[in-house]
């Protein structure tokens, strides 16, 4: 499944779990959970460097890492590292 996801984040840069979740008919919270761990595990990177858990409150991207208390369509920017991209090539 992590393939999957990776593969639709090679294909366009912006997403949403919403988005994605639909695309590969899984649960949005599964899809979070699995971008968390490919994040984690180096295979995904957001575009914006400066992006931290304590940057969220002066960030204008609106990623999905948000605080905000209030439901709303949030769209992240991800990329493939090198490492990433070694997964794609290699299945």
């Amino acid at each position: 499944m992590l393939i999957n996801i990776l593969k639709e984040i090679a294909k366009s840069s912006t997403h949403s779990y919403d988005s994605l979740a639909k695309s590969l008919n899984l649960d949005p919270e599964m899809v979070k959970q699995m971008f968390h761990s490919l994040l984690k595990l180096g295979y995904i990177i957001s575009d914006d460097p400066t992006c931290g858990d304590d940057q969220c409150d002066s960030c204008s991207v609106r990623c999905n890492k948000t605080k905000d208390e209030k439901p709303k369509v949030i769209i992240t920017r991800w990329r493939l590292t090198e490492k990433g991209e070694k997964a794609l090539e290699d299945n």
